[in-house]
This record gives C-alpha cells, structure tokens and sequence, in this order.
C-alpha cells in the first residue's frame, strides 16, 4: 500500500511540474515581451516598408486568443466528456485523463510558441511593412549616401511602444500561435474521428480542415492589414504548425493507429509498458499475470478493428499501433496460446466468454 501511494504521489507530481513548467514558460515570454527589439537598419526608400498603419486590425489580439486558445481548450474538454461517453460509454476518470492529456498538450504548445516566436521577435529586429509610419521620420530626411541605410535615430514618434512594435515583424506572432492552436486542435480531430481508417470519408477531412483554415486566415490577415511581410506569416506557421505535431503526439498516438481513436497515451509510468487507458485505469494495480491477460485482450481488439477496416494482413507485433509491446512478451504469449492460433503472427479471435475486445474496463 506505501508503495502504491508513493507511485500515485511521483505521477501527480509529475503531471503538477508539468503544468507548472508550461506556466513558467508562459512568464519568461510574458517578460521577454518587454525588452526591446534590435532595430534593424531600413532604407526609406523601400517601398515595402511604406504601408500605413491598419487601424482597426482584421483579427485583434484578444480576438486571435479566442480563436487559437479558448475554442480548441472549448473543443478539447466538451468531446471526451460528452462525445466519448456515448461513443464508448467509458468511465469517466478514464474521459477526465483524455481530457488532461488534450489540454497538457495545447498548453505546451502555445507555451513553446510563444517563447520561440518573440525571442526571435526581439533577436532579429525586423522592420514591419508599416514601420516608415511608425518611425515618423523628420522632415527632409534621407538615407546616407551613397548606399546607406537609416537607423531609428532619423524617427521622431514620441510614443516609444509604437516605434519598437514596429521592428518585431519576424516571424509573425498571429501566425505561430494560430497554427499551435488550431493547428493542434486540427490534429486531435483527425485522431478522434479517424481520418486515416482506410475508409475515405470526406466528411472527416472537412472537418478537421475547418481549424487549419482558421489558422491560415488568421495569419493571411496580417498581411492584409500590412503588418507582415509574407516570409514572417510562412514562416510563423510553419513554426506553430511544427510544434503543435510535436505537443500533440507526446500525448496523443499517432494519427495512422486509428484502433486507438485518438484516444491519449495511458497515465506516466516507469519502467512499464504503455497500454490503453481504456483497459487499465490510472488508480488500477495489476500484477503481471493481469497485464499480459489485458495486452492479449488489446492485441485482439486491434486485429478486430484492423480487419473491420480491410486489412486482413494485420500484424499486431510488427503494427505501429502496437509499439508498446516487445517483441519477448509477445513471443511468451504466443508460445501459450500456439494451440490454439492459426498464423504464427494473428492470434485467432474467438467469442470466448473472455469479454468483448471492443469493451471498455470499467
């Protein structure tokens, strides 16, 4: 019983650091926010830096935060509670760690971004498609000669937040955290529904393209209201895109193991193979017998599911799907059940009175 409690005391507090350490992340880009950027040198001649200042903007900078932020947190906490419990009928710790595993994910993401996107911001100092506005230049004004460039010492905007916003063009912020954001929840659609199960459904790839969409008007709309030049939004959404992939396969399998259907990794452990947490709940303690008796049980839903799919070929050992399973424990299992297996690789599946392969542990 020690032992078991402090087990569940190292997860908890793993999971606690974790959140705690994506707030930190949150504070040092809330502080590196205040430092001023590099201010690169422009020339007054360009015409690409020339643009006047967009007032109002396309998508402000709360309205961006609901977009990337509130509406995929929205999506993440109401489908696990509500869509999965009448799609499995699960228990609800087991829909309460999914939706833990969707927001850790989404907060990591968007804490990465963030960091990222204005250190660079500040490193590189580039001028903004507007910054000649926003510099204010004093009459008469011109770049040294012959092939000069000027410096903001040739500005003469008395509000300093409005000059030094002006050099923080690259890479584009809306962009980046668009793409964490919505990209990731793009991601999480595309395993719960599914989408690469071998069946083609259009309706899926509508629905998981609505978040990508979002995310590219978002960041398409800084260009049209000049206060990116193209290569920051591209780059800012490759960025964001990037690692919302990274931040949602650390808690999500991939998009390809449609057996699983988007459902999150099982809860931390160490030293133990990783199985579904629809068959083991985190507060569960199972000895060894148990644990190969649950992994049979889910090497049979898998075939099921591959085979209902159109893959009659599955190889639960070999799959992607089953990466979680070693090759000795799979080889023991198969060595007692070889009496009564066809295919040295695909254990029959019987209607024996061992439960459902598609029921989920209570």
């Amino acid at each position: 019983m020690a032992r078991r409690k402090a087990s569940q005391f190292r997860i908890a507090f793993s999971y606690v650091f974790d959140y705690a350490l994506c707030i930190v992340l949150i504070g040092v880009w809330s502080y590196i926010a205040t430092f001023e950027p590099s201010y690169s040198r422009f020339s007054l001649s360009d015409i690409t830096l020339q643009y006047p200042i967009a007032d109002p903007e396309t998508v402000p900078y709360g309205l961006a935060v609901v977009y990337s932020i509130i509406v995929p947190l929205a999506v993440i906490v109401l489908w696990p509670l509500v869509v999965d419990h009448f799609r499995y009928h699960s228990s609800f710790s087991s829909r309460l760690w999914d939706v833990n595993a969707g927001i850790l994910g989404l907060l990591l993401s968007e804490a990465i971004t963030l960091v990222i996107t204005t250190s660079l911001k500040e490193i590189v100092g580039r001028p903004r498609p507007d910054a000649i506005a926003r510099c204010m230049p004093e009459d008469g004004a011109t770049d040294a000669s012959p092939y000069g460039l000027s410096d903001i010492t040739v500005c003469t905007q008395p509000d300093k937040d409005i000059l030094a916003e002006g050099f923080r063009s690259w890479p584009s912020g809306h962009s980046s955290t668009a793409f964490a954001g919505l990209g990731y929840l793009s991601f999480y659609l595309a395993g719960k529904l599914s989408l690469y199960d071998n069946k083609g459904e259009v309706w899926k790839a509508t629905a998981v393209m609505f978040p990508f969409l979002g995310a590219a008007a978002i960041a398409t709309s800084r260009v049209k209201d000049h206060r990116h030049h193209g290569t920051d939004v591209l780059t800012g959404s490759i960025m964001g895109f990037v690692i919302a992939w990274m931040s949602y396969r650390m808690y999500f399998p991939s998009l390809n193991d449609t057996a699983r259907e988007g459902r999150a990794w099982s809860i931390r452990s160490w030293g133990e193979a990783k199985v579904s947490p629809e068959i083991v709940e985190p507060e569960d303690e199972i000895d060894e017998e148990e644990r190969i008796a649950l992994a049979n049980q889910e090497l049979r839903r898998r075939q099921v599911a591959a085979q209902r799919n159109g893959n009659y070929d599955y190889d639960p050992r070999y799959s992607q799907s089953a990466q979680s399973y070693n090759d000795e424990t799979y080889d023991s299992r198969l060595d007692s059940a070889s009496s009564t297996t066809e295919h040295p690789l695909r254990p029959q599946i019987t209607t024996e009175s061992d439960g459902n392969p598609f029921e989920p542990r209570r």
